[in-house]
């Protein structure tokens, strides 16, 4: 025991030190979307149902060759690597995921095709650093793939946890929300992952790599039009262009978007997107530029009201214009200006009658509701009129209503599922896949084949933690179907 004890103290003296030395040597670019007080959740690391055994088969088959390979575990029995990470995640409840991604972050041992011997025997980096000697007598017990990943899970579960849940730190003083300076940067760990996290590895660059891997793996790149929430808060994000952007409030989020469509999504998921703009503007508010020209915002564009007199014919109250920056109306486009002769600034429903037909009139041109459901998506509680086919044919007529990015389909006539994203379908690889994003199966709309045809076929959706098997040279898959059906 007293060995052990020594020879963990030589350990983290080594690694001290070896982060001095990277500190004082290195320059960190970080990735912007990359949090160093927020590196993984919990539940990346202690989630034992994050991956079931078949998956972590299949996963390990897929990148490399690391899955059938035999060593003696530490019982002298002999089994497959895929066999010993198991057993020890499950003894352990320590998150399959996180011991790929660290073994990963390591060795590389996930993904090189032909590892050496010194690869195997220090899987997991435990008791090693770059500038100790492996021949050490005193770490000599640590060595071999099973005792790697034995040591590490007892270390993340009964020794960090442990001190964390029992001292409120860890032994060398990590805590959630504890300030602690790393490679020149003062970190406050957000949670006890990302604190245990530097006490294993005490520099960015380790921790940065890990998390690099896990969100190569593991991250679900929500398609554009995505609202999400994590975990730790209620502000909504809209997924745009790689980016997240926040809802400025709960009355914006609302007129733009339907909350209860909101996904709960971790944080870690949530941290891989770098922030992009505020969203400040709830549909149709008036903004007035530094040139006191006033404009109605619609959707993604802006409408330039051209007098006081179009702007009093359409009962719009001054009280509620809001002034603003010229930067601030620059990611809208620019449509049709409101004058007096204007109709239906903020768009209106007309039914025709004697017909069952519905259009959407705005800006003088009318277009066609492909189905009921689309009245319940995006104009519910909204009063719609009832016109004869002769004043509906004042009007130009234009594309049929679209669904909004984001949406999900499906057809009468199949399971397959489908995203709307930019536009095009991205039908979803499975029911598995489905879940794995979070989305709930009462949120899927179901329409006529017939409307479901008139939209381009984008790429299937496949999550990172389920990606296909396939040759390192595969090209993403482009097809009219999905794979499989939901």
């Amino acid at each position: 025991m007293l060995k052990r004890v020594a020879a963990m103290t030589l350990m983290m003296t080594l690694l001290m030190g070896h982060a001095s030395a990277f500190s004082a040597n290195a320059q960190i670019r970080l990735d912007p979307a990359f949090d160093p007080n927020r590196v993984l959740e919990d539940s990346d690391v202690f989630d034992v149902n994050g991956m079931s055994e078949a998956r972590l088969i299949q996963f390990l088959r897929e990148k490399g060759t690391l899955a059938d390979a035999r060593f003696s575990d530490i019982d002298g029995v002999q089994k497959t690597a895929a066999e010993i990470i198991w057993r020890i995640a499950t003894s352990y409840k320590i998150n399959p995921k996180y011991l790929l991604a660290l073994i990963q972050k390591e060795q590389s041992l996930v993904e090189t095709r032909n590892p050496s011997q010194a690869q195997f025997d220090w899987a997991t980096g435990y008791a090693i650093c770059d500038a100790c000697s492996k021949s050490d007598p005193s770490v000599q017990e640590f060595k071999g793939f099973a005792s790697q990943i034995e040591w590490a899970a007892k270390q993340h579960r009964e020794k960090y946890l442990l001190q964390i849940l029992a001292r409120g730190h860890t032994r060398t003083g990590n805590a959630a929300g504890k300030p602690i300076v790393v490679d020149g940067m003062t970190v406050i760990p957000a949670n006890n992952a990302t604190a245990m996290l530097y006490s294993y590895t005490p520099h960015l660059h380790g921790n940065l790599n890990l998390w690099n891997i896990w969100r190569r793996w593991f991250s679900l790149n929500y398609p554009d039009g995505t609202v999400v929430r994590g975990t730790s808060g209620d502000r909504a994000f809209l997924i745009r262009n790689g980016m997240k952007r926040p809802f400025a409030s709960l009355a914006v989020l609302q007129s733009l978007v339907d909350p209860d469509r909101v996904l709960r999504v971790s944080d870690t998921e949530l941290s891989s997107y770098p922030d992009g703009p505020p969203i400040r503007f709830s549909n149709f508010a008036l903004l007035r530029d530094p040139k006191h020209r006033m404009w109605l915002l619609t959707g993604a564009s802006k409408r330039r009201i051209h007098d006081m007199n179009a702007f009093r014919k359409f009962g719009f109250n001054e009280d509620e214009i809001e002034d603003v920056d010229d930067a601030d109306l620059a990611e809208y486009s620019v449509a049709t200006p409101i004058t007096v002769k204007t109709e239906f600034p903020q768009g209106v429903v007309l039914k025709e009658r004697d017909s069952k037909k519905y259009w959407y009139v705005e800006n003088g041109m009318k277009r066609l509701i492909p189905d009921k459901v689309f009245l319940t998506l995006y104009f519910a509680g909204r009063n719609f009129k009832t016109v004869s086919p002769k004043k509906l044919a004042l009007y130009a007529t234009g594309n049929p209503y679209r669904f909004h990015d984001g949406e999900l389909v499906r057809g009468k006539l199949s399971n397959a599922v489908s995203v709307l994203e930019n536009g095009s379908l991205r039908p979803i690889l499975s029911a598995e896949a489905f879940n794995t994003f979070g989305w709930s199966w009462k949120n899927v709309v179901t329409v006529p084949d017939s409307v479901l045809k008139e939209y381009p076929m984008g790429e299937i959706l496949v999550p990172a933690s389920i990606a296909r098997a396939s040759s390192p040279d595969a090209s993403p898959a482009t097809s009219s179907t999905p794979l499989t059906t939901l």
